[in-house]
């Protein structure tokens, strides 16, 4: 819920950049026209890359108000809390079944949802426990990797929006070039070429930092997995004891 919060309030902030953006790109240059001889400057090549551009930098704003909520909540500690372990063995312990699924019931970690499961078999075989536990751990643990995965996904697609521009823009140069009367100079080409370029770059630029932190982020993911797995192993033989009474 934080990551979609997060994700609407980026939505809301950029919504009047694009708007102005995109009014922008009808009055760039033309793909065919000669560069001047002092260049373009950064923003002049950013609009001369035309709606692709749009969309590559709403992708980019998502995955950075993304990899900031990964940076903040994605943690091992903030996962397996040693208050939460100390206080759930301590109810185990005295057989209070009832109080340790309410405990559970106030925080939002991951390993509480795991013990919270256990609890609901608790006093049974050991292995209807170890069921109980890995199976709400396996479902969880394939969300947040499913949520991580969301940048593999902005990663993969920015490159592919940008040669789908540089396409769009080579068609463009190419026109300009076909329907203008006389001779045409190579400079009119080569001008229009290096702005149906622009987003090739940018969707590379986009994609690769993105990837980068994917990568990053799949690692964290993978070392909560594991300390998850090991804070639950210790909950299992004291459901195993609690016999089945609940208060």
């Amino acid at each position: 819920m934080m990551l979609q919060a997060n994700m609407l309030r980026c939505a809301t902030a950029v919504a009047s950049f694009v708007m102005w953006l995109a009014r922008g790109t009808a009055s760039a240059q033309e793909v065919g026209e000669i560069p001047r001889e002092t260049g373009m400057t950064l923003w002049e090549l950013l609009r001369s890359g035309g709606p692709i551009m749009v969309v590559l930098g709403i992708l980019s704003v998502v995955a950075l108000a993304m990899i900031i909520t990964f940076s903040i909540t994605l943690s091992a500690r903030r996962e397996t809390s040693e208050h939460f372990i100390v206080q759930a063995r301590s109810l185990m312990q005295e057989g209070d079944v009832g109080a340790c699924e309410l405990l559970c019931q106030q925080r939002d970690d991951m390993l509480s949802r795991v013990v919270r499961s256990g609890l609901q078999v608790a006093g049974q075989d050991r292995y209807v426990i170890v069921e109980a536990m890995q199976s709400e751990g396996t479902r969880l643990a394939a969300a947040l990797a499913q949520r991580v995965g969301y940048l593999s996904n902005i990663a993969t697609l920015s490159p592919m929006l940008g040669i789908l521009g540089t396409v769009l823009g080579m068609i463009r140069a190419f026109n300009s070039i076909a329907f203008q009367p006389g001779v045409v100079k190579p400079i009119v080409l080569a001008g229009g070429v290096s702005m149906a370029l622009v987003t090739t770059a940018a969707g590379l630029i986009v994609a690769i930092p993105i990837m980068a932190f994917y990568f990053y982020f799949r690692g964290r993911v993978q070392k909560i997995v594991a300390a998850i797995e090991s804070a639950s192993a210790e909950f299992v033989e004291p459901m195993t004891q609690i016999g089945g009474g609940r208060r």
